[in-house]
C-alpha cells in the first residue's frame, strides 16, 4: 500500500471514519466517568454493553461527518490535491470542535436537568450570559480547559495518525471509489441500512438503567435529531394518535364537569394577591408533602394553616415553562418551547391580564435578569404595570452570580409593597435555589450526594419566607391578602428518582392569608392537577372571566376531574387518583405504568394521547 496510491487514498477515507468511531467511544467514556455515580447498582458487563450498543448511532452520525470529506476526496483524486486535502483536514478540525464541546457541555447539563444536550438546551445558548451566570466558576473553567485540550490533543492524533501528506495525490481510480462510497455511507452509515424502519435514538437502548442508555447514545447524533425534530414539529403535529374529532370528544370528556361549581374558600372576591414564584421546589423537601424533614420548617408551618395542594406536578421541566403555566394555564409540550415564539405567546391568556381589566394593579419582581428563557418579553407582554429585575434594583443589594439573594429581594419587596394600590397583584419569582447555589448562608445539610447543594439552597430560601411572613404580618393590607406559593418546575433530589417519573415531577402549590375563611385553613386538596389549573381555580373564586383558559380546571369545584399532564424531552406523563403511565415517543412505548385494569389502560392511555395531540394541534394554530 505503501506505494499504491490508489489503495492510499481509499485506505484515508477508511482511517478517517475510523477516527470518528473510536473518538465518539473516548468522548462516551468522558460521559460515563464524570457521571459514575449514576451507575451504581449495574454490573461491570452492563456498563461495558454501553459501548456496542452506541455502534449504531455512532456510525450514523459518522455517516453524516463522511458525507463532505467523500465529495472533497472526489475533487482532491482528480485535481488539485493539496489544496483539497487541506479542505478535508480543516473540515475535520471544526467538527471536531463541535462534537468536543457538545460532549463537555452536556456534562453539568445532565447533572443539573438529567439529560443529554437537545435544542432546548441549545436554544438558551443565543443568550449566552445565561450560560455563565448559571454555571459554577469551576463548570466555566473546567469545561474551557478541557473543551481546549482535548480539541488540541484530537487534532494531534488526526493529523498524526490520519491525515498525513501522503494521502494528498490524484488518482482516477480512488474518485470511483469515492463515488461508490457515497451511497454506502448514506445507506449502511446515515440511514443504517435498507431496512424499513431509519436507524432511531431507540437503537442504542439496551439496559433498564436510564443513564446507561444514555451513556449509549451519541451525543452529536441526539443534538441534530433534536434540532431538525424540532423544526418539522414546528408545523407537524407529531402526537397524532386519532381522528381529529375522536380526540377532540375525548378531550372534552376529560374536560367535563357535570355542575359548573366552586368551593367559595375566601372570604372576599378582591382581595390583594401575592403570588410567590418558587424556583425548582421538588415535593421531596416539603416535609408536609411527604418529603425530608426540617428542610422547609417555615414553609411547613404556613401549610398548617392555609390550602395545600397535595398532589401538584410541574408541566414542564424549565423556568420558562412553569411561568407560562402559572400565568397562562399553558401546559408544557415535549419539542417546543411555547415563550421562545412571540407569536403564540400574545395569544394566550393571562392572569394577569383578566385581574388588570377587574381593577387590579400588576406587579412583578425578580432578583436576576429576565432575558433568561424568553421570559423578559413573555411578562412584558402581561400587563404587568411594574417590573423590575436585577438591574432595575439598588446596588447596594447583596448579589450572588445570578442577581439578588432571596432574603435581600424579600426584604426589598415588602417595603416596595407599601405603596402599591389596592387591589394588587404582585408576582415575585425566586431565584437563590437555582445553580450555582452560592446563598449566603452557611451550609446546613451535609447529606444528599449531588442535591446537597440543592437542599442546602432551598433551606435558605425557606428561611427567607419565614423573615418575608414575619415582616408583612405587620402591614396594613395582610388581613385582606392571600398568598400563593407554587413552584415553576421540580429538581431531582437525593431520592434519585428518574427525570420522566411522577414522583421527580411533583412541586408545591399553596394557598394561604387571612382571607381564607377558618374552616378551610388547613385544608388540603388531594386532586391531581399541574400549575395550569392555578388560573381558572383562582379566577372563579374572584368571579373573574375564566373560559379563556382552555387547558386549566377549578380544583375547587367538586365535579372537576383529578388528572395532571406533564411534558418532558422525549414525551409526557399522565397521572390520575389511580391510574399513571410516562409514554416514550422515540421508542413508542411506556416508560413507567400503573393501571387498575386492562379497561383503565385502555382508558386512560386514550385520555393522554388525546390530550397531547389537541393540546400540539391547539400550538399549531396559535
Amino acid at each position: 500500500m505503501k506505494n499504491n496510491r490508489h489503495l492510499l487514498q481509499i485506505w484515508f477515507v477508511f482511517k478517517q471514519y475510523i477516527f470518528w468511531m473510536l473518538f465518539f467511544q473516548f468522548l462516551r467514556s468522558i460521559f460515563l466517568i464524570y457521571n459514575i455515580n449514576e451507575a451504581q447498582g449495574n454490573n461491570f458487563i452492563e456498563i461495558i454493553r454501553a459501548f456496542t450498543a452506541a455502534f449504531a448511532l455512532d456510525n450514523s452520525a459518522a455517516g453524516y461527518i463522511m458525507m463532505l470529506p467523500l465529495v472533497l476526496g472526489i475533487f482532491k483524486s482528480l485535481f488539485f490535491p493539496n489544496i483539497f486535502f487541506q479542505a478535508t483536514k480543516f473540515y475535520h478540525y471544526l467538527i471536531i470542535v463541535i462534537a468536543v464541546s457538545i460532549s463537555i457541555a452536556e456534562l453539568p447539563l445532565y447533572d443539573e436537568w438529567k439529560v443529554k444536550l437537545n435544542f432546548k438546551a441549545i436554544s438558551y445558548l443565543v443568550r449566552p450570559m445565561e450560560v455563565f451566570q448559571t454555571a459554577s466558576a469551576a463548570n466555566i473553567i473546567f469545561g474551557t480547559i478541557a473543551i481546549l485540550l482535548i480539541t488540541v490533543l484530537a487534532i494531534i492524533v488526526f493529523n498524526r495518525y490520519v491525515a498525513h501528506k501522503k494521502y494528498a495525490q490524484t488518482s482516477w481510480i480512488a474518485a470511483l471509489a469515492h463515488i461508490i462510497l457515497l451511497p454506502v455511507f448514506f445507506i449502511w452509515g446515515i440511514r443504517g441500512g435498507l431496512q424499513p424502519i431509519p436507524v432511531h435514538l431507540s437503537d442504542a437502548y439496551y439496559s433498564k438503567s436510564y443513564f446507561l442508555n444514555l451513556v449509549a447514545v451519541n451525543s452529536q447524533w441526539n443534538v441534530m435529531n433534536s434540532v431538525v425534530k424540532n423544526f418539522k414539529y414546528k408545523n407537524t403535529n407529531p402526537y397524532k394518535f386519532f381522528s381529529d374529532n375522536d380526540a377532540t370528544n375525548t378531550v372534552n370528556e376529560i374536560h367535563h364537569v357535570a355542575k359548573d361549581t366552586t368551593i367559595e374558600v375566601l372570604n372576599t372576591n378582591r382581595p390583594n394577591i401575592i403570588l410567590i414564584l418558587l424556583e425548582s421546589w421538588s415535593a421531596d423537601v416539603i416535609k408536609a408533602l411527604g418529603g425530608y424533614d426540617s428542610i422547609t420548617p417555615e414553609f411547613d408551618k404556613l401549610a398548617s394553616e392555609g390550602i395545600l395542594f397535595e398532589n401538584t406536578y410541574g408541566t414542564g421541566g424549565l423556568s420558562d415553562e412553569g411561568i407560562s403555566a402559572v400565568l397562562s394555564g399553558q401546559p408544557s409540550l415535549p419539542s417546543v418551547i411555547v415563550v421562545n415564539q412571540p407569536d403564540k405567546y400574545v395569544k394566550m391568556p393571562s392572569i394577569s391580564k383578566d385581574l388588570k381589566k377587574a381593577g387590579y394593579y400588576n406587579y412583578f419582581i425578580f432578583g436576576g435578569q429576565l432575558n433568561y428563557g424568553n421570559i423578559k418579553s413573555y411578562i412584558y407582554s402581561n400587563d404587568f404595570d411594574e417590573i423590575y429585575e436585577d438591574k432595575d434594583l439598588p446596588k447596594s443589594l447583596y448579589r450572588g452570580r445570578l442577581g439578588v439573594h432571596d432574603g435581600y429581594l424579600f426584604t426589598y419587596f415588602v417595603h416596595d409593597l407599601k405603596r402599591l394600590r389596592q387591589p394588587f397583584f404582585a408576582m415575585i419569582f425566586t431565584l437563590s435555589s437555582h445553580s450555582p447555589y452560592d446563598q449566603p448562608s452557611n451550609t446546613k445539610f451535609f447529606w444528599g450526594g449531588d442535591a446537597q447543594h440543592y437542599i442546602n439552597s432551598v433551606n435558605y430560601t425557606d428561611s427567607c419566607l419565614g423573615a418575608f411572613f414575619k415582616q408583612v404580618k405587620q402591614l396594613s393590607f395582610y388581613d385582606n391578602t392571600l398568598f400563593i406559593l407554587v413552584s415553576d418546575h421540580s429538581h431531582h433530589s437525593p431520592r434519585g428518582w428518574h427525570p420522566y417519573a411522577k414522583e421527580y415531577r411533583r412541586i408545591v402549590m399553596l394557598w394561604y392569608g387571612k382571607v381564607i375563611k377558618p374552616e378551610y385553613r388547613g385544608y388540603r386538596i388531594k386532586k391531581y392537577c399541574t400549575q395550569t389549573d392555578l388560573a381558572i381555580t383562582l379566577l372563579k373564586q374572584l368571579n373573574v372571566p375564566s373560559s379563556q383558559y382552555l387547558w386549566s380546571k377549578n380544583l375547587l369545584n367538586p365535579h372537576s376531574q383529578s388528572f395532571a399532564y406533564y411534558a418532558y424531552n422525549d414525551g409526557f406523563g399522565w397521572v390520575s387518583d389511580s391510574n399513571y403511565f410516562a409514554y416514550l415517543k422515540s421508542e413508542d412505548r411506556l416508560l413507567f405504568h400503573s393501571f387498575c385494569s386492562q379497561n383503565d389502560s385502555l382508558k386512560h392511555l386514550k385520555y393522554g394521547k388525546s390530550y397531547i395531540q389537541k393540546l400540539f394541534d391547539n400550538y399549531l394554530n396559535m
